[in-house]
């Protein structure tokens, strides 16, 4: 039997029996932080659970990070509380197979400490990140606000 190990982007032949194959799950609290896309999920006032696939960086000790407008829904929610969860999923928000939930806290940051977070953000998804940055200043242009003016720091309990 042979497996292909996604997250790892490795070959694996010659497996003689599953016990073999060691699955790599985002069980580990810094693994979220390291892959390319997570399902961040943050809570309504009722409890009911809102997720949206984000890019997501490593931010210092056991933290992690992204950004977002500063007037969209995860904003509003972590508002009333600071429960999220993640779990690593692909761009359109499908879970990734054998993926588990990680719960943590989530804090809202503005001006010069979300620069910060756009620095950690810069240095994960390079060109990515700086072309979506000039996108965002050219939205910015036919919008009254700027796009991603928010950072969202995510601490693992």
């Amino acid at each position: 039997m042979s497996v292909f190990v996604a997250r790892r982007r490795t070959f694996v032949s010659t497996v003689t029996s599953v016990d073999q194959v060691l699955f790599m799950t985002m069980s580990t609290k810094s693994d979220v932080a390291n892959n390319r896309y997570a399902l961040f999920t943050s809570f309504r006032k009722d409890g009911r659970g809102v997720g949206t696939a984000v890019w997501i960086a490593p931010f210092g000790d056991g933290e992690a990070c992204f950004t977002t407008g500063g007037v969209s829904g995860k904003v509003k929610r972590l508002a009333h509380t600071s429960r999220v969860t993640l779990q690593a999923c692909d761009v359109r928000g499908r879970l990734t197979p054998g993926s588990q939930v990680v719960e943590a806290t989530a804090r809202v940051v503005t001006g010069t400490d979300c620069e910060l977070v756009n620095v950690a953000m810069n240095k994960k998804y390079k060109i990515q990140f700086r072309m979506l940055a000039a996108s965002n200043k050219i939205t910015s242009i036919f919008r009254k606000s700027t796009v991603a003016d928010t950072g969202i720091i995510i601490s693992f309990d």
